[in-house]
């Protein structure tokens, strides 16, 4: 009997069978475990994740909506390719985004939200040579902020960033890790200025170290 597909997850026990396959597809793809271009078949899927083609086609069908995957009629469904035009709009914007987090992180945050910070960048500094985006300490700034409408689109964009950068993270050296701080200090000094324009410089820097590992630039 061959051995478990890598792609079947521990799932939560209150998902429903089409969010449970399209999380496990999804986070799949940005990782790079389904490749860009690469076919997927419901039949397989059903069979691995042991259970009928109903719910793995809803979940392509979620995942075609939110852009993860395409499906052409005879061609059947393939994770969405990498485009460098993709790349650019998205850090552009995914840059004036996190730069307005940290804004209102600084004028809104409370010494909870700081302790927040300051921990999530100590586990950061505890995974030492191990490849981090800083999601936890994004997560963090987002709940200093003190906007939902303006976390879920920080949140997404981050999500679509990582489709990018999650193959070529250990490439990126760790200049991260002092942005994070520095834009920390910020906030605790209450600096909005200081704090928007490192988060959106590290976004941009982020977005043209991706492109030129992606796309030889």
């Amino acid at each position: 009997m061959s051995s478990p597909s890598p792609l079947v997850p521990a799932f939560p026990a209150n998902a429903t069978l089409t969010t449970r396959v399209h999380d496990a597809l999804e986070n799949a793809i940005i990782t790079g475990e389904l490749k860009p271009g690469e076919r997927i078949h419901a039949d397989v899927l059903a069979a691995q994740f042991g259970m009928s083609r109903i719910p793995v086609r809803e979940a392509l069908r979620s995942l075609h909506e939110a852009g993860w995957v395409d499906i052409k009629p005879r061609h059947g469904v393939h994770v969405r390719e990498r485009t460098a035009e993709e790349l650019d709009e998205l850090f552009e914007f995914r840059a004036v985004v996190e730069g307005m987090v940290a804004r209102w992180a600084a004028l809104r945050r409370t010494d909870a939200d700081l302790d927040a910070l300051a921990a999530r960048i100590e586990e950061n500094r505890e995974a030492g040579d191990e490849p981090a985006t800083g999601a936890g300490f994004y997560a963090a700034l987002r709940a200093a902020a003190k906007n939902s409408v303006l976390a879920t689109t920080s949140a997404a964009l981050e999500k679509r960033a990582r489709f990018y950068f999650s193959t070529v993270e250990h490439q990126l050296g760790e200049d991260w890790r002092h942005v994070h701080e520095a834009v920390l200090d910020h906030v605790r000094a209450q600096d909005a200025d200081a704090a928007d324009r490192v988060a959106h410089k590290h976004i941009e820097d982020t977005g043209k170290a991706v492109a030129a590992l992606l796309f030889d630039r």
